[in-house]
């Protein structure tokens, strides 16, 4: 399993796919296996996920649907948190597929069938981090804080020829009274918002 150490403060499409900046200074971000390639991905540079990749070729613009998978809980081995709850997952990864489908849905038709005109979108969550509120609360730094790391990719749905893919890591950084896991939603809410925004960038 290769580690790939970036700068969290460099934050998935180009980035096109979650896009952002994490709140933390430096992270790993790990391998999980969930994508089949990771050779093709670079890393993303400012306002960009940790690893992007983006076909140079493709026309977004030919693409007004979408199709999800499931959210996969896809571990890479060295994540810390492979003993939550499977309840827990569960949730995570349903909460993230409905951020996504949200995001998107007032502006893309969102169809459960391959098309010519349809994107795949796959994502995993590949490790998740509880917030502890009372290591949050006397942190000057960002101990204590919740966050996740996902990898998401997007798929011609006729053809399963890779469009885009992104790794990604994220963290919070809100108030200590918050639960446990609300920063991980926020997670996942942010990488769904900036999806939207990537998309729309795409096509124009």
């Amino acid at each position: 399993m290769r580690k790939l150490r970036y700068c969290s403060g460099l934050l998935l499409i180009a980035v096109f796919l979650l896009g952002g900046c994490a709140a933390v200074s430096m992270d790993d971000v790990e391998e999980s296996g969930f994508l089949v390639d990771y050779s093709q991905l670079t890393p993303g540079g400012e306002d960009r996920a940790a690893l992007t990749y983006v076909d140079p070729d493709v026309d977004f613009k030919k693409y007004d649907s979408l199709m999800f998978d499931r959210v996969s809980v896809w571990l890479s081995p060295e994540a810390e948190n492979r003993d939550v709850d499977p309840a827990v997952f569960k949730k995570m990864s349903d909460y993230f597929l409905n951020a996504l489908v949200k995001a998107v849905e007032d502006g893309y038709t969102v169809v459960d069938q391959p098309g010519p005109n349809v994107i795949r979108v796959r994502a995993a969550i590949t490790d998740v981090e509880p917030s502890d509120p009372v290591a949050k609360a006397i942190s000057v730094d960002n101990i204590g804080t919740g966050g996740a790391e996902a990898e998401i990719e997007l798929l011609d749905s006729m053809s399963s020829e890779r469009l885009a893919a992104a790794v990604d890591s994220r963290r919070g950084g809100k108030p200590a009274s918050r639960a446990v896991w609300e920063d991980t939603k926020d997670a996942f809410d942010y990488w769904a918002g900036r999806f939207r925004e990537r998309l729309d960038r795409a096509r124009r």
